[in-house]
């Protein structure tokens, strides 16, 4: 539109245009003096992007304006993609500016040493353009030189200079009258122009003059510029391979010169001097989208390992936008992204967020499995480069999709890409969204995707906010213990070590050491072996956090009279006997749980009902609706599934010694003693004359799984409240420490003649009672 506004002004108002969209900057010197043109650099008003501005002066050069003219005209309507890109222009009665891609004189290259692959295929361009215009086109270029030609940032070669381009099909080229006024123009005229005029050109098949022009660039390429002919005959520098070919395009007869698809055709033979690593890798990336997969597969893995011996521009220029294209547009495949993720490491922090980050966030929204599983394979590569923002915004809604996919390997491949994830994640997405995904994928039907799973919980656990590491952890964790699978269960241990000092006393007490203990008897030794590990660190963690804790929560009592004395004597009796009969208890369970006998308090003639004491944690069982007759009866109910005697489920007198041996540490653990009750229970009733003080014993039991695993019940009686304030009187409070050992030593005889009564009395009902298992 620039253009149309431009070419309408100048002919109608035949001024100057004023509002010309570029700004012209500084000129390139080395460029000044080769060209009938000024190469100055400049920029869009508009976005300030780099482009290369032509410049001619109309009154300063008067006689060349033919050829300036003629070149405006040529650039516009003639297009290939190895001839300078036009952009804009506009002619004035003074100037002509033509706005091209920002390229460089190819002669500045040169001097730069320039890569030797981007020499050989920067002649392979020339000749394709060449070729292009000759035998598609019919048209003479008449000024092939290195003057002629520039390179952009890849290094690519384009070819410009339109100045003498003239069509056959013309009645008066251009070529044939202006011929002659370019700069230098003896210095490449071949032998039949100098020995006649530009002219005899008609005379000749269209390419001989540009083939002549090809093989004095070959030559300058390779050796410099030469100052006579006579220097064409020494190939110099120029390749063995190339030297024949060379000879052939500078032959004195014309007629003889062969056109671009001939020399073409020559250096892509089998040892040709086109047959390049090079070249091959350059000319498939144009023909890409017309290969097959298997071609792009051995293309793309032979590129990637290549890429280093590749020079930089070519690749971020050339060989990047290419596979861009092909991948965009569904003839590269995944595996495309391979290379382009580390030519994307040569870029600069600003060219890798335009051409790379855009890329990703594009390819994200694809529904392409292949190209979802090689971008979450190469994530470590390129999320440093992704900011939060496109993160958070553009890429995470995306990617989330794959912790549902239904193909396990994008799930698992989601999974760990959120290791890399997590830092830039907002603590919305964090806490909320990510964990709902986490927690489905902890019951996953494959087993490696849950055991990654609980990992990944584990290592990102660090971000979580304070109240999602209390709700979450202990939860995850501990339920992944009770996975089948073996491996996902060593990962909850590790995890829960990994994340120790995330837990307070409480919480290592009552919900993960539980848990990590049932994991000390697990089948595989693996999980065994790292329940100790994770057991022994919290053990430890909780003996530094209870370093702090008062030695006891109870004030102490000061005696003040005979009556408070008298209450503290009773307070020690019964935290006596309590640690003996709830020693015994936990002793007698360890040693016969395995079944040995069933055992239960007898009911009596004595009519009293049991109290229900909420403050020792004790329940009466739901079936037993009898009263007991003993202060300190108690019920318990095994399976009755094996044959026995009675007094195997009690352990005799040795137990009973034992627990009430325990030290006083053991006394005030809570013990659950409820299983479920036998099909035929026996009966047993024991009688004490102790007091049981009730204060201060509250037993909460909540929390632990009662009534899960087959234990039912805690406590089924408690002692008779009415028994208890006997008791209680009838104790004195100067009672010495001999009088209670041999109360102690009465009531275990006691004991003994119930016992022995008991067994009396189910020999006669026909040998009821409990089996041994």
């Amino acid at each position: 539109m620039d253009y149309l506004k431009s070419t309408l002004s100048r002919a109608i108002l035949g001024k100057d245009i004023p509002a010309f969209p570029y700004n012209i900057g500084t000129k390139v010197d080395s460029y000044d003096g080769v060209s009938i043109w000024e190469l100055r650099s400049g920029t869009k008003k508009e976005d300030d992007s780099p482009v290369s501005i032509f410049t001619f002066d109309c009154a300063r050069n008067r006689d060349r304006l033919s050829l300036a003219k003629n070149a405006f005209r040529k650039m516009r309507t003639i297009r290939h993609p190895d001839l300078l890109k036009y952009v804009d222009g506009v002619e004035t009665d003074d100037y002509i500016y033509v706005v091209t891609d920002p390229v460089v004189p190819l002669q500045t290259r040169l001097t730069e040493s320039i890569d030797n692959n981007l020499k050989l295929w920067g002649l392979y361009k020339i000749a394709n353009v060449l070729k292009f215009l000759n035998e598609d086109c019919q048209i003479i270029h008449g000024n092939v030189r290195i003057a002629s030609i520039f390179t952009n940032k890849a290094g690519e070669w384009k070819l410009g200079g339109f100045e003498l381009m003239s069509s056959i099909k013309e009645e008066s080229p251009i070529i044939h009258t202006y011929g002659g006024l370019m700069p230098e123009a003896k210095k490449y005229a071949s032998p039949e122009i100098i020995k006649g005029s530009w002219n005899v050109l008609k005379d000749f098949d269209v390419h001989v003059i540009d083939t002549w022009d090809y093989g004095l660039l070959i030559y300058e390429v390779y050796n410099g510029q030469f100052s006579t002919a006579d220097q064409l005959s020494n190939r110099g520098s120029i390749p063995s391979n190339l030297a024949r070919q060379y000879k052939q395009l500078i032959s004195q007869n014309a007629r003889s010169r062969p056109n671009m698809s001939s020399f073409i055709e020559q250096g892509l033979n089998d040892e040709g001097f086109f047959q390049d690593d090079f070249i091959q890798t350059a000319l498939f990336l144009e023909h890409m989208s017309i290969k097959d997969a298997r071609e792009k597969e051995a293309f793309i893995k032979k590129l990637n390992s290549s890429l280093d011996n590749i020079h930089r521009d070519f690749c971020k220029y050339k060989i990047l936008p290419e596979l861009i294209h092909s991948v965009e547009y569904g003839s590269g495949g995944a595996k495309v992204l391979d290379p382009i993720i580390k030519i994307g490491s040569f870029l600069s922090e600003e060219e890798y967020e335009t051409t790379i980050v855009a890329l990703i966030v594009k390819l994200f929204a694809m529904p392409d499995r292949t190209i979802r599983l090689s971008l979450l394979e190469n994530f470590s590569i390129f999320i440093d480069h992704l900011s939060e923002k496109v993160i958070n915004d553009k890429i995470f809604s995306h990617m989330a999709t794959g912790f549902t996919d239904t193909a396990p390997i994008i799930r698992e491949s989601t999974v760990k890409s959120v290791l890399l994830l997590a830092p830039k994640l907002s603590d919305r997405i964090l806490n909320n969204d990510l964990l709902r995904y986490l927690a489905k994928l902890q019951t996953d039907d494959e087993p490696g995707i849950r055991t990654n799973t609980t990992i990944c919980l584990g290592k990102i656990s660090k971000y979580f906010s304070e109240s999602t590491k209390k709700k979450v952890l202990v939860l995850a964790f501990t339920r992944a213990l009770k996975d089948p699978f073996p491996h996902a269960r060593v990962a909850s241990l590790m995890a829960l070590a990994a994340t120790l000092q995330y837990y307070d006393a409480s919480e290592c007490a009552t919900k993960i050491v539980p848990c990590v203990s049932t994991a000390l008897i697990d089948k595989e030794k693996q999980v065994r072996t790292q329940a100790f590990k994770t057991l022994d660190m919290f053990v430890k963690r909780l003996e530094k956090l209870t370093e702090s804790m008062p030695d006891s929560a109870t004030p102490p009592q000061q005696s003040n009279g005979t009556g408070a004395g008298g209450v503290a004597v009773v307070a020690g009796a019964v935290a006596t006997v309590a640690e003996s009969w709830g020693g015994w208890a936990v002793t007698s369970l360890t040693k016969k749980l395995a079944g040995e006998g069933d055992l239960a308090p007898d009911r009596s003639s004595n009519n009293q009902s049991p109290s229900n004491d909420s403050s020792l944690g004790i329940r009466s069982g739901k079936n037993d609706t009898s009263p007991a007759t003993s202060t300190s009866s108690l019920r318990l109910s095994f399976a009755d599934n094996a044959s026995g005697d009675a007094s195997d489920g009690w352990g005799g007198d040795e137990s009973i010694e034992a627990g009430g041996k325990k030290d006083e540490s053991q006394s005030s653990v809570g013990m659950k003693l409820g299983v479920s009750a036998a099909a035929s229970p026996m009966k047993l009733v024991g009688t004490s004359r102790i007091a049981y003080q009730t204060d201060g014993w509250d037993v909460d039991d909540s929390g632990w799984g009662n009534g899960e695993d087959g234990w039912d019940n805690d406590w089924t009686t408690k002692p008779s409240s009415q028994n208890s304030s006997s008791s209680s009187q009838s104790m004195s409070t100067n009672a010495t420490k001999e009088e209670r050992v041999a109360e102690m030593h009465q009531r275990r005889e006691e004991r003994r003649q119930r016992m022995a009564e008991l067994r009396e009395k189910k020999k006669k009902s026909g040998g009821l009672g409990a089996r041994r298992v």
